[in-house]
């Protein structure tokens, strides 16, 4: 199944790369890339493993305790639409 990034996922993931660069270790920076990585080879084999979210159409999955990742599935693809931080405010 073909993974489509959005605009807003990248520059939310590269926010959260920084940020662990910036207070954390490399250990945090590539437990972060290997859990995405891995939620990401998951969706590939089963686009439905997450749980749908408040707005329609859309599924929420956790990447880890504070960082979830919003998609949704449309004719095979996977839209990526945002990374979220899991103690904010939002709409997901």
């Amino acid at each position: 199944m073909e993974i489509i990034w959005s605009e807003e996922t990248l520059k939310n993931y590269l926010k959260v790369i920084d940020y662990l660069f910036e207070n954390w270790t490399i250990k945090e920076i590539e437990r972060f890339e290997n859990h995405f990585n891995r939620l990401i080879d998951n969706l590939k084999s089963n686009a439905a493993i997450c749980p749908k979210s408040k707005i329609l159409n859309l599924r929420k999955c956790i990447i880890d305790e504070n960082n979830s990742l919003i998609y949704q599935e449309i004719n095979n693809k996977i839209f990526l639409v945002t990374i979220i931080d899991n103690r904010s405010f939002h709409f997901y």
